[in-house]
């Protein structure tokens, strides 16, 4: 049986190469059946494993952006109750989403200590803990950490 991904789904219809179009039950999920000029083709993935929809709606929707609008539904062989014994772990989505929820608590932590930081300055300077410097104040400071700098980049290049 031939194989087409969603591209040359797109290409093949384009052409006036598809006849039709079937959603086929497979167990707790759908494929994707193409009648075509040539014979039949199923849809697959990237990795050439045929593309399964456990939701009609969600494939309605992908073969709707072919430009497909009719389609045949075939419900002989969906088995929505298998859809438990059809679930599959997932071990790098779920270290790709535990990574980004670290992430994302990381960056909550940080901008929750930074705007500590910024109201407790804002506090000091309304009751006068904290002090506004001179400009005098502040060329000192800037200059002091520039010869910093400078002796340190000194020291690298010795």
């Amino acid at each position: 049986m031939q194989t087409l991904n969603l591209e040359q789904l797109k290409a093949a219809t384009l052409a006036g190469g598809v006849t039709g179009i079937t959603l086929r039950g497979d167990g707790a999920a759908f494929v994707v059946q193409v009648h075509t000029q040539r014979g039949e083709a199923i849809m697959v993935t990237s990795r050439q494993q045929p593309r399964r929809f456990a939701d009609p709606r969600k494939a309605l929707h992908v073969l709707r952006g072919t430009g497909w609008q009719e389609f045949r539904i075939d419900t002989v062989q969906w088995r929505p109750e298998e859809l438990a014994l059809e679930k599959r772990a997932r071990p790098d989505r779920s270290t790709a989403l535990k990574a980004a929820h670290e992430a994302a608590q990381l960056d909550a932590d940080y901008d929750r200590w930074f705007r500590a930081k910024v109201q407790a300055s804002i506090d000091g300077l309304k009751d006068g803990t904290n002090r506004i410097l001179t400009p005098q104040e502040v060329d000192a400071r800037r200059q002091a950490l520039r010869a910093k700098l400078n002796d340190l980049q000194l020291a690298r290049a010795a």
